[in-house]
């Protein structure tokens, strides 16, 4: 006579499904009080509740933590491929704004300050996150130069770097008003007029 499988009941507590958003959550929180040189897991099990044992699991390395902690302030930006230059930009630079915006501001700006002190977060966040963003608009870019629409002279590198610098600019100086409606729209006017045929 076969024997007949039995199927055992999973060991422990089932995994909490929501625990990765409630990490990351308190994970901005730990950067925007602390800063990098400050963060700590322990820190940040505390603020969402969870044990630190549960946070190890997710992340193997402070360092991997804080990479994606500061990726959920980022813009995840689609190719909106409206087929012009303007609609493109309309379609990109508010995703843009909104990661440059408030909160998100204030702790991407404290973490920049400590560049010097932790270069491997730094190199690995502009590599997986800026850069990536940077390309969709490299991309726009390219598209309207394949249409005719940016200038002989302009590269689709040059054209990257003035809106984002442009946005980065105003929203690090003059603040969250800078990159908002109204504001927003100038600055694609004004890109568009430097970079533009």
């Amino acid at each position: 006579m076969s024997e007949v499988p039995t199927t055992r009941p999973a060991r422990g507590r089932p995994r909490d499904p929501g625990i990765d958003g409630r990490v990351l959550a308190a994970a901005v929180e730990e950067l925007a009080e602390k800063g990098v040189a400050g963060f700590s897991t322990r820190g940040v099990a505390v603020r969402a509740g969870v044990d630190r044992r549960g946070v190890h699991a997710r992340w193997a390395t402070t360092e991997d933590l804080v990479v994606d902690a500061l990726a959920t302030l980022t813009a995840n930006l689609r190719p909106p491929l409206t087929g012009t230059l303007r609609g493109d930009l309309d379609g990109l630079v508010p995703d843009i704004a909104r990661s440059l915006s408030g909160d998100r501001r204030r702790v991407l700006q404290r973490c920049l300050d400590e560049v010097a002190n932790a270069p491997a977060v730094t190199e690995r966040f502009r590599r997986d996150h800026v850069d990536r963003c940077a390309a969709v608009l490299e991309d726009a870019f390219h598209r309207a130069r394949t249409r005719g629409e940016l200038r002989a002279t302009t590269t689709p590198a040059q054209a990257t770097d003035v809106l984002m610098g442009s946005l980065l600019f105003r929203a690090l100086t003059v603040g969250d008003d800078a990159v908002r409606g109204d504001a927003l729209d100038g600055v694609v006017d004004h890109v568009l007029a430097l970079v533009g045929t």
